[in-house]
């Protein structure tokens, strides 16, 4: 997390993300994967010098909150930094290993070069001499914060200054985000958020709700709306800040006194509301196959919407609001490139049918029935009989290839259709039959195609 290097640190925070969804709210995770909480909390907390000018997240994000960001006193992108200095000197050949960053190559020189640029680094220290024990106050002005990175600028303050080692990540952090503040810097602030987002959301999942509490939202109660907000439309957030913003939310769902107010913030009960708008736009992209919307967003959005389904209120909010044509809109896109999106929609389809009482009449009012018959017949049925029809006279037909057409037949109408009135399946049967080879090595498929139909009437 040490990085100088923000599409690395956001690499990492993705691949942490992964396991502490896997085990949220597990004992003892954050040890397992070896996540430093200090660390965590430096990286998700709201930046200090923004605390006093009432800044949200859309507005460092957005084109429409620039105005806002030009606005701020100067005052907003300086540093003010206090630490205890405890008076023990520190060898300047341990220093890499002891700051655990990412040092840029110019820094490699000797002491005396480093001390000397820290001179016109440091803009005033009201303290002592750095090895005199006390109390120590940093400042950077925006004159210096845009002179040099942030490494260099961390770099030249450790080594004046003697910044204790469990001091110098937050440090760097609070340069990152006023140095994010100055003009033309977009892209390097979209990334913190981004890299606050995730740590958010890390935080969540490996934390018990109490620590959260007194961490996170005790001195930001207002969190949960603002990363709501990043999923409004109109507001044209960046793809990328969604899907954390998404992660994030779903991270907070998972907490019992939580979950009311992740509803509530994404108006999740209201047919126009946050969520429900946002999966329209989504389900209306992914049918297009110019469509550059990243899987990665498709999938935090629906995994979203599979655990607020899991919760009784959640899933009968997002059902009444209009969820079920939305699904069926999905499992009718056949484009190759989205399979991994239809695939997920078919696990809440199952998880809402069997959990809502009037999802199932939803479904089949809206062809949800006739929708779901198409898709296997499109997905799994006709591409084993091409298969089949394409094993000319010149290839051998083997018993092994007939019965894993066969079976292959048989375990897609069993795992699909057995316990629902899928009366439409006929007219799979139908075009079955009517094949030009029904005898001879085929038989044995068809046989089991009409067995597997019959189960299907049977256990209707």
């Amino acid at each position: 997390m040490s990085t100088s290097d923000l599409d690395i640190l956001i690499l990492a925070l993705n691949l942490l993300l992964r396991p502490a969804q896997q085990y949220s709210a597990q004992p003892a995770v954050s040890r397992a994967l070896s996540i430093s909480t200090y660390r965590l909390q430096s990286l998700g907390k709201r930046w200090s010098n923004l605390r006093e000018y009432d800044v949200s997240l859309v507005d460092l994000v957005t084109d429409q909150g620039r105005p806002v960001l030009e606005a701020l006193p100067i005052e907003a992108r300086e540093v003010q930094f206090k630490f205890y200095n405890t008076g023990k000197a520190q060898r300047f050949k341990d220093r890499t290993n002891e700051m655990d960053v990412d040092l840029p190559e110019n820094l490699q020189a000797s002491q005396a070069a480093s001390q000397a640029a820290s001179q016109h680094t440091v803009a005033s220290v009201s303290t002592a001499p750095s090895q005199a024990a006390g109390a120590v106050t940093l400042y950077f002005d925006t004159q210096t914060l845009s002179a040099k990175g942030a490494m260099d600028v961390l770099a030249d303050c450790i080594d004046t200054y003697n910044v204790p080692e469990d001091e110098r990540f937050e440090l760097m952090c609070r340069i990152r985000a006023a140095q994010a503040l100055l003009p033309g810097r977009e892209e390097e602030r979209e990334k913190l958020i981004i890299a606050r987002l995730l740590a958010t959301a890390i935080f969540v999942h490996t934390h018990p709700e109490a620590q959260t509490a007194s961490s996170l939202f005790l001195y930001e109660p207002d969190l949960i709306p603002h990363v709501a907000e990043l999923l409004v439309l109109d507001k044209n957030v960046p793809v990328a800040v969604q899907t954390a913003a998404v992660a994030t939310l779903d991270a907070m769902a998972r907490y019992r006194t939580k979950v009311q107010d992740v509803l509530a913030a994404v108006n999740a009960g209201v047919n126009h509301g946050t969520l429900m708008a946002l999966l329209r736009k989504t389900v209306a992209e992914v049918a297009t196959p110019e469509s550059t919307l990243p899987h990665s967003f498709v999938e935090a959005l629906l995994s979203f919407i599979i655990f607020l389904a899991s919760h009784a209120a959640g899933g009968n909010m997002i059902v009444g609001a209009g969820l079920i044509p939305l699904l069926i809109q999905i499992i009718e896109n056949q484009l190759p490139q989205r399979l991994a999106v239809v695939s997920k929609t078919m696990q809440l389809v199952d998880n809402v049918l069997y959990s809502f009482g009037n999802a199932f009449q939803l479904f089949c009012n809206n062809r949800g029935v006739e929708v779901i018959v198409d898709r296997i017949e499109v997905s799994c049925v006709l591409p084993l009989w091409h298969l089949y029809l394409l094993a000319g006279p010149s290839m051998k037909w083997t018993r092994t290839s007939e019965r894993w057409v066969s079976k292959n037949i048989q375990m897609t109408f069993q795992d699909h259709m057995v316990g629902t009135p899928f009366a439409s399946v006929r007219h799979i049967v139908t075009s079955c039959r009517s094949t030009p080879c029904r005898t001879g090595r085929g038989s044995q498929a068809y046989s089991a195609l009409y067995a597997s139909y019959d189960a299907v009437l049977w256990n209707c």
